[in-house]
């Protein structure tokens, strides 16, 4: 739940006056050109890439070329010497970088594998098409790109980068990329290698790969596709106009399971899309508000399935009963996993936000929980030394290992996630929310919130660097403070913010890595009443605290 004032146009479908101005976007992109002295129109990684817009100077081919270009210039040093798989989602300022993208790549000698169907490329088919050409090699390595700015607004645009791991890549490289992207913009770009589009588009370089074909043909190594098609199960898939649209069609065809589709074409203003909870257009699929265009037939479904626009996402509605949230699912569906697949010896991961029940559940089942910082990134070295199965963020990304415990991806996969709710419901008769409830009795019922509130660059500075020196209090809600974490209990990193905790429940403040705010998250396993004043008192103590440090 997120709590804050609900804008009057939250779940109502966009208006016209409120589409995006392509060739307005277009212009800005190319004839835009940045204020490298000004912060917010430098390269910044928050985390995962960067991602601006092009009429305010953050996001424009400058920014696009100059990254691609500090990429081929240290991709060496980073173990990639192989082939660059670039990806790309149904963002409009995804189509231009696109092709900045390809011309800087070909000039610099890099070989790019794109989709051989000029189709959109997910997160997580990258990660898949990385991993999957790594395996068993030891030099020529491959690595990637992906141009998305994920769930954000239609006007917005993203550009990350993938190392050889196939995952997000770490600090270190995200530094090293942007201090040589800003040196580059501050030098006009005069750097960057580059050819033009119809050189590029012509160049022995652009190989052509078949994404969604391999992608698709290896879903049954990771999910009992048999199991789905047998239940005969009455599914929708909400596509939300994204990257992954034409998989779901394919894995329909593939394994004969009929489903039914709705927002299932290329429409880069996004004009089919209800407003989220503050009046926003954001193609965000877990939230409650952009999928209430389709609740109104989830009584005829079983499942009705979503992901946002790069695909690393998953919004599930458990047919008659409603939206399951996240938190909820990322509990299910780690449950399910650990005891219906024999993963002897393994554990799960989590970030410090996410739902305590999944350390609850997973001390009854008697396997470990890792607890990491925000960022998908920090998964990526869990998977690879076979520590964990499943791993999950609390803003509706996952992954999971295949049926024989190899890694599957090292970035988020919205698909399989929806794809696992499905095998839920065709092996255990249960929905993912029954699945959940049954959970909750044993384990006790959270009550989570977020809130969101406006932050300047100093004010989220100073909340990333909070320590547990920072905060004063022994009392949380009347409860004593059990800990103030800085540090995350798993590999001792920075969180980039603070969590404090009491024995029934916590509070956690974080800046965000992609907008002017900070979030504020809270979870009682109380009521929710305590949830709500968690979150109010956890408000005042970072307030008193921002202004005892600024």
């Amino acid at each position: 739940m997120i709590d804050m004032a609900i804008h009057e146009l939250a779940g109502t479908k966009v208006r016209k006056e409120d589409y995006i101005d392509l060739e307005a976007i277009a212009r800005a992109y190319h004839n835009n050109h940045p204020d490298v002295t000004n912060p917010h129109q430098q390269v910044r990684f928050g985390t995962s890439g960067h991602r601006g817009q092009a009429g305010n100077s953050s996001f424009t081919d400058d920014h696009v070329a100059a990254i691609t270009q500090a990429v081929c210039n240290h991709r060496k040093r980073f173990g990639a010497e192989g082939p660059l798989f670039v990806g790309e989602d149904t963002h409009y300022l995804s189509k231009l970088a696109y092709e900045t993208v390809l011309e800087v790549l070909a000039a610099n000698g890099v070989t790019a594998y794109v989709d051989s169907e000029g189709d959109f490329v997910p997160t997580p088919s990258v990660s898949r098409a990385i991993l999957r050409y790594n395996d068993r090699r030891k030099e020529n390595l491959a690595d990637g790109l992906i141009i998305t700015p994920s769930h954000n607004p239609p006007e917005h645009g993203g550009i990350k980068y993938n190392p050889v791991t196939g995952g997000p890549a770490g600090s270190d490289i995200t530094k090293a990329i942007e201090s040589e992207a800003n040196q580059i913009l501050a030098g006009g770009n005069k750097d960057v290698k580059r050819i033009t589009a119809e050189q590029a588009k012509e160049s022995p370089l652009i190989i052509p790969y078949d994404y969604k074909g391999l992608y698709v043909a290896e879903l049954d190594s990771i999910i009992d596709m048999d199991a789905i098609c047998n239940a005969h199960l009455h599914i929708m898939v909400n596509a939300l106009g994204g990257s992954g649209m034409n998989y779901w069609h394919k894995i329909s065809e593939s394994y004969h399971i009929p489903i039914d589709f709705v927002n299932d074409t290329y429409d880069p203003q996004f004009t089919f899309m209800n407003y989220d909870h503050d009046g926003k257009i954001r193609m965000d699929c877990s939230s409650a508000y952009v999928m209430s265009a389709v609740t109104k037939s989830q009584d005829q479904y079983d499942l009705i399935l979503a992901n946002d626009p790069d695909y690393d996402r998953f919004g599930i509605i458990s047919g008659p009963q409603g939206m399951i949230m996240a938190n909820a699912y990322l509990t299910v569906a780690s449950h399910y996993l650990m005891t219906h697949r024999n993963f002897a010896g393994m554990g799960i991961a989590k970030t410090v936000v996410t739902t305590d029940m999944l350390a609850r559940s997973a001390q009854k089942m008697g396997i470990p929980c890792y607890e990491v910082p925000v960022g998908f990134k920090y998964f990526g070295s869990l998977y690879t030394d076979g520590k964990i199965a499943f791993s999950g963020e609390e803003s509706a990304g996952a992954s999971f290992v295949a049926k024989d415990g190899s890694v599957w991806t090292t970035d988020k996969d919205g698909m399989i996630m929806c794809l696992l709710a499905c095998e839920i419901k065709a092996i255990t008769g249960k929905s993912p929310l029954d699945y959940y409830n049954d959970l909750c009795g044993q384990l006790g019922r959270p009550y989570t919130m977020r809130s969101d509130s406006p932050a300047t660059l100093e004010e989220k500075a100073a909340i990333s660097s909070l320590t547990a020196a920072d905060i004063t209090e022994s009392t949380l809600c009347g409860s004593p403070i059990t800990a103030v974490l800085s540090k995350s209990p798993y590999g001792d990193f920075a969180i980039g913010g603070v969590k404090i905790a009491t024995e029934d429940g916590w509070v956690a403040a974080r800046p965000s890595g992609t907008e002017d705010m900070y979030k504020l998250y809270a979870e009682s396993f109380v009521s929710e009443k305590q949830a709500g004043k968690l979150l109010d008192e956890g408000k005042k103590l970072i307030s008193k605290t921002l202004s005892q440090t600024i």
